[in-house]
């Protein structure tokens, strides 16, 4: 069953500046892509289109396609075909596949990704499980996910590839070191037993903890001790040099632990989007433009009302029905709005620059063909929403909510 909506509450909204929406379309427009509207020729469509199954199926039928795919294979873009479905992908299934792939290489069992402790954020695997799990294809994997990521950021698809803070780091700049503070979402009780060490007094620090400059671990059974540095096992903690060790075991941690993942996802990311391509952006404007914001504020239904189209009665004037549906919205809570989004766009979040960027504007329309019985209609290619004429509000958003919920996944051709 589709997972439900996710509602990032520790995540801040990005301010929209004029600055960020030309970086964005600097970025963008420095690397093209195929422009999708010119694929006229069937032969082309047929050699660029993946067919995948939904669900656990659709990591393996997509590295089956496209594990092979040089980065300028990548830029040409992808159709997606689900198996059993009549959908045709005019955008919107690109958006469904990448968000079923999303979910599905981010899930514990996967062997890639694990979720942080508070469940919000995800964390590459140690290095040993990911191999374990994956043996020598782990690197390909990871290289894979990263030019998927640089896909979705090249082509405004916003995922719910919401990683490590650090990891949006290393995207601007891959000479940041990980921090105490990085640490806290890894492994928040690791991160106060180390605080501690920084809060005792300098002079008792040695006898209270009797370390050294080195780490212990466990893995299948067998007891392992990495050196934090050259020397380091015969090197105790003291309260000299406690601030050197707590930045070390932080680094160790958050990054050495997966370096060889953390190097191979770069690798990936940056044959699609070279370095230095983001040194202008923030790490917290990367993230943003890759998942969207956080939730559906009262504003952004408000600029998504802005930036719609609606159909009008014989009077010119927008029918009853449509000025209900936006009372709804406004009347929602921010899981319920992002349930509707995504029953009409393919994506749950808002765009990083306003609704006025989606590529076909937000549209809600007044059905005639359609019973006042019926439930709503959402046609994702094109961003419409279709509403029977009802006959109160309370029906519509009865309707509408029920539509939501049992067309979370899946397109048919209307």
């Amino acid at each position: 069953a589709p997972s439900d909506p996710v509602v990032d509450v520790d995540r801040e909204r990005v301010a929209v500046t004029a600055s960020l929406r030309g970086r964005l379309e600097a970025l963008r427009q420095s690397l093209p892509v195929a422009d999708r509207s010119a694929l006229v020729d069937a032969n082309v469509i047929e050699g660029l289109t993946i067919k995948v199954r939904r669900g656990t199926h659709i990591v393996d039928d997509t590295l089956e396609a496209m594990a092979d795919w040089a980065p300028a294979r990548w830029r040409m873009g992808v159709l997606v075909h689900f198996v059993g479905e009549q959908g045709i992908d005019c955008g919107a299934l690109t958006r469904e596949w990448a968000k079923i792939l999303t979910q599905q290489l981010l899930r514990p069992s996967r062997g890639l990704f694990r979720r942080t402790p508070r469940g919000n954020r995800f964390v590459m695997l140690p290095d040993e499980e990911s191999t374990l799990a994956h043996g020598e294809s782990v690197d390909s994997m990871y290289t894979f996910v990263g030019r998927f990521v640089a896909y979705c950021l090249l082509r405004s698809i916003r995922v719910d590839a919401v990683l490590v803070s650090y990891l949006f780091r290393l995207l601007v700049d891959p000479e940041a070191q990980a921090s105490l503070d990085d640490l806290r979402e890894v492994d928040p009780a690791l991160h106060a037993n180390l605080g501690g060490m920084l809060d005792c007094p300098p002079d008792e620090v040695q006898d209270t903890y009797c370390q050294s400059f080195c780490v212990e671990s466990e893995f299948v059974g067998v007891r392992r001790m990495a050196e934090l540095e050259p020397g380091g096992a015969d090197r105790p903690v003291t309260g000299d040099n406690v601030g050197r060790f707590v930045t070390l075991y932080a680094q160790h941690v958050v990054r050495d632990r997966s370096a060889r993942a953390i190097a191979a996802f770069l690798d990936g990311f940056h044959d699609l989007v070279p370095h230095g391509r983001l040194s202008g952006f923030t790490p917290a404007e990367v993230e943003a433009a890759l998942c969207g914001q956080p939730a559906i504020s009262d504003e952004d239904v408000a600029d998504l009302r802005d930036a719609s189209h609606c159909s009008v009665d014989a009077a010119g004037k927008a029918h009853v029905q449509v000025d209900w549906f936006w009372q709804t919205m406004r009347d929602l809570g921010a899981g319920e709005r992002s349930m509707v989004l995504q029953f009409v766009t393919g994506n749950e979040r808002p765009p990083l620059t306003g609704f006025g960027a989606l590529e076909y504007p937000f549209t809600v329309q007044v059905g005639e063909h359609m019973s006042a019985g019926s439930l709503p209609e959402a046609h994702v290619c094109f961003n419409q929403l279709v509403l029977p004429a009802y006959a109160s509000a309370g029906v519509l958003r009865d309707k509408l909510m029920t539509a939501v919920r049992e067309g979370r996944e899946g397109f048919e051709l209307y």
